[in-house]
């Protein structure tokens, strides 16, 4: 048998430590990519459209919340958007994770959720506060699953209150004047309940149209209101606090299912309670206000006996206005009544 050269055996031995070497560290290296696999975080924007201030503040805290309650498994971002339509379309699609989107901005994609908004709804705000405690998640949650979106928390926004260009103190005041409406079912019944010039407006175009003179007034949330070109171009406030307006806190059904079950109870956990957030904003109004007034802005403190004359212009027209919306509407209201007598 002819024997191999000392030369190549050491070679060839060589040559097989190498190859054994480099499949280790190949099977290393292709380990450790899996495990990075495995706890890569998923990158999740959270989008609203409030402007800088409280609200927006709350829903960065939200942000920040779900990023560190995943356990590494979700990083999000805050991401604002305009329109609240559009920012919950994004979200109904996956190319958003999760909204912060008022009842009306909800009502797009499921109209019945207009009823939350339905002006003097409640008979006062404590009973509204109460509903909403203990109904609130259990009424919304199956209607946004039917959406593809998973209800994990609420929000505050606030009473829409009358703001305009000159006092508008009474009913009587509004009659026949050029009134911002927005799109929602509910404005519409409001302002046509008072007898206003109703002009039809999405959100971003009311601002260049208060101050154009197209419209002398229209009703938002304070908190929201300071925070907008609104306040100076329609610096009256009238507190009518006809319609209470929350946000739903949810998330895409995909991208909440990519997380275990653990992770999904830890992030609502940690989502703020609603509670706490609507505290928050109502402890806020009282010092927004006098900062609005020390700026020349006028706030109307109305009295219960003027403010129950908006109230008995607009509340006889609850029934037919939510009728009209159609059965889901009439069913979810019937709800709202039975949760009230449950107080």
């Amino acid at each position: 048998m002819k024997s191999i050269p000392r030369s190549t055996a050491l070679s060839s031995a060589l040559l097989r430590r190498r190859t054994v070497l480099g499949g280790a560290a190949g099977a290393a290296a292709l380990g450790l990519l899996g495990s990075r696999t495995a706890w890569a975080s998923e990158d999740w924007k959270v989008t609203s459209a409030a402007q800088p201030g409280l609200l927006r503040d709350h829903h960065v805290r939200i942000t920040d919340a779900i990023t560190g309650a995943s356990g590494g498994a979700v990083k999000a971002e805050f991401q604002f958007v305009a329109s609240e339509q559009e920012a919950l379309q994004q979200v109904v699609r996956g190319r958003l994770q999760v909204g912060v989107i008022s009842v009306l901005g909800l009502a797009s994609i499921a109209p019945e959720l207009a009823v939350f908004a339905t002006p003097y709804l409640w008979a006062s705000p404590a009973e509204g506060d109460a509903v909403l405690d203990r109904h609130g998640m259990r009424l919304l949650a199956p209607i946004l699953d039917a959406k593809g979106l998973v209800l994990i928390g609420m929000t505050e926004t606030g009473f829409n209150d009358v703001m305009s260009k000159t006092p508008l103190l009474s009913p009587a005041d509004v009659k026949g004047r050029k009134i911002r409406v927005s799109p929602a079912p509910s404005s519409q019944f409001f302002w046509g309940a008072l007898g206003a010039n109703g002009v039809q407006l999405p959100l971003g175009e009311m601002f260049p149209g208060l101050e154009q003179g197209l419209v002398e007034g229209a009703d938002l949330p304070f908190v929201y209101y300071v925070t907008t070109p609104a306040a100076k171009s329609a610096p009256n406030v009238t507190l009518t606090r006809h319609t209470h307006l929350f946000n739903g806190v949810f998330v895409n059904k995909a991208s909440w299912s990519k997380l275990s079950a653990a992770q999904q109870q830890s992030i609502r956990a940690a989502v703020p309670a609603y509670a706490t957030l609507r505290g928050e904003v109502r402890a806020s109004e009282g010092p927004l206000m006098q900062k609005f007034e020390s700026e020349g802005g006028k706030v109307h403190r109305i009295s219960d006996a003027q403010r129950k004359a908006w109230f008995d212009l607009v509340a006889p027209g609850q029934v037919a206005y939510v009728d009209k919306m159609g059965p889901a509407a009439v069913a979810l209201y019937r709800e709202i009544q039975a949760a009230r007598r449950s107080l």
